[in-house]
């Protein structure tokens, strides 16, 4: 199957460079998927699942934050606060950030804290989804 060039970026590193068969990440309006030779354009990410076809025809999955995607002649680039694969999530931790983010929602402030409680809610939920995968 043709492949095509990956490279997802981190706010701090580099989270997988290599080459894939297909992707699918979350966007604004759902889910998006890329095959080699798609066409170019750009793509609002939201916190969820990336799902992954590696050349190799092995399948993988990982945790993405807001970010964006760019196609561009057969390269894709995605740039995102944090990613992680299911094996670096710690349960506890997350089950934490999410009563957190559940109770700062709860509270009567400001709409940009509540969108930031929010986020991190979304962040938290599609965390605990991939690690019961």
């Amino acid at each position: 199957m043709n492949t095509f060039k990956i490279k997802i970026l981190e706010a701090d590193n580099t989270f997988y460079d290599g080459e894939m068969q297909s992707i699918t990440v979350p966007a604004v309006d759902g889910e998006y998927g890329v095959l080699a030779n798609h066409q170019n354009l750009v793509v609002a990410i939201v916190p969820g699942i990336m799902r992954c076809t590696y050349a190799d025809g092995s399948t993988g999955s990982a945790v993405l934050s807001d970010g964006m995607m760019r196609i561009e002649d057969n390269d894709v680039l995605i740039l995102v606060d944090s990613a992680e694969w299911p094996d670096e999530i710690d349960e506890a931790r997350v089950r934490a950030k999410e009563a957190a983010a559940r109770e700062a929602m709860l509270q009567k402030k400001s709409m940009r804290e509540h969108a930031l409680a929010e986020a991190s809610l979304k962040r938290a939920i599609a965390r605990m989804r991939i690690k019961n995968m």
